[in-house]
């Protein structure tokens, strides 16, 4: 038997086990009989004190529990179905993406109580690097900080998930896992396009995808809410959605006058609108965004939640206040709403420059 610290491991040792004896091969001279690791995290005296136990039943033949914290790995498949009930379909997607792509990669090997603040930074710069890296080369889009975070978001979410009361796997962490700071992640405020531009946009996008567009326009939503929208959430007679966002949180928005245009084609049963070739909720409209910002004449970058952004913006400057645009976005705290005046401010010094400019 031997007990030795582990070379890549802080406060870990190797226990070598031998339960039915060290026999030696008589032609050999070297051990034959089986041969079990142990990994303890402890000190060394309490390494030691096992050591000594495993010693003690293997003389006296009286079985030792032994208790041995899974990797990450071997418990994310229950996990998975775990956080499947307690999530959106997009967020289990997306967690089950960041997993299999780095997550499983760096942390799977892992024990819960093998990591260390120290191993969190560690992964923090590899993924730092790998932008880097990706950004030089050409190759494919630079992962921003926000997406690190939202990673070590999942790695935290299983780890207290096998620290529960109800799984036991492993005791909680000694420390909280930590991403980048609010600053870091904090995104620039985007340019918003004034309500010409974007009456241009929805009449320069096609058919097809335009009512999603114009959801996301005049009532604010998110993608994910517009795409997934059902018909039972319209109350066509008293002229109002039913919007469930983020954390299963529901809220009432009007359907604005020239919306209900948009919405005369809809699906009057399941999901409002989906792709006629898959029979499903739309999916990704980067390629068709870009047709009609380009059919517009918008030199700028539209991306969906720009929509979303243009509707908060686009409300301030109309004279709704504070708490109605908070209650109509589905803000859990009104300073997120509050960016909205201040993109309105932005836009309103803008229009100011034009003031005693002379027509030629």
């Amino acid at each position: 038997m031997s007990c030795k610290p582990h070379p890549t491991f802080p406060d870990t040792w190797i226990i070598r086990y031998y339960p039915s004896g060290r026999k030696k091969d008589p032609a050999t001279g070297k051990p034959c009989g089986e041969e079990i690791r142990l990994l303890f995290k402890g000190t060394a005296e309490a390494a030691q004190d096992m050591h000594d136990k495993l010693v003690d039943a293997r003389k006296s033949k009286k079985p030792v529990e032994i208790i041995i914290e899974p990797t990450i790995a071997e418990c994310w498949f229950r996990f998975s179905r775990y956080y499947r009930n307690h999530v959106s379909d997009t967020t289990y997607r997306d967690f089950k993406s960041s997993w299999n792509r780095h997550l499983e990669p760096f942390f799977g090997r892992f024990r819960p109580a093998h990591l260390t603040p120290a191993i969190i930074e560690e992964y923090k710069s590899l993924r730092l690097s790998e932008r880097d890296r990706r950004f030089k080369d050409g190759k494919g889009a630079a992962p921003k900080r926000k997406t690190i975070n939202k990673e070590l978001s999942y790695l935290s979410a299983i780890v207290t998930w096998m620290s529960a009361s109800e799984q036991r796997f492993c005791p909680p962490l000694p420390f909280i896992i930590r991403g980048f700071s609010a600053k870091q992640v904090k995104a620039p405020m985007p340019i918003v396009p004034s309500r010409e531009e974007m009456i241009r946009l929805l009449r320069a996008s096609e058919r097809i995808y335009r009512p999603l567009f114009a959801l996301c326009y005049y009532a604010g939503l998110r993608k994910s809410e517009a795409t997934q929208l059902k018909a039972s959430n319209v109350n066509w007679s008293q002229g109002y959605l039913l919007i469930t966002g983020k954390g299963g949180k529901e809220r009432i928005v009007p359907i604005h006058g020239k919306l209900k245009v948009y919405l005369r084609n809809a699906n009057k049963k399941g999901y409002l609108f989906v792709n006629p070739k898959t029979g499903r909720p739309w999916v990704d409209f980067k390629k068709a965004l870009q047709r009609a910002t380009d059919k517009a004449g918008l030199e700028q970058h539209i991306y969906m939640h720009l929509l979303r952004h243009g509707f908060g913006t686009h409300s301030i400057q109309s004279g709704i206040n504070l708490r109605t645009l908070q209650m109509l976005m589905g803000h859990s705290s009104s300073q997120v709403t509050e960016m909205y005046t201040t993109l309105a401010a932005q836009f309103l010094q803008e229009e100011m420059k034009k003031f005693g400019r002379m027509k030629r």
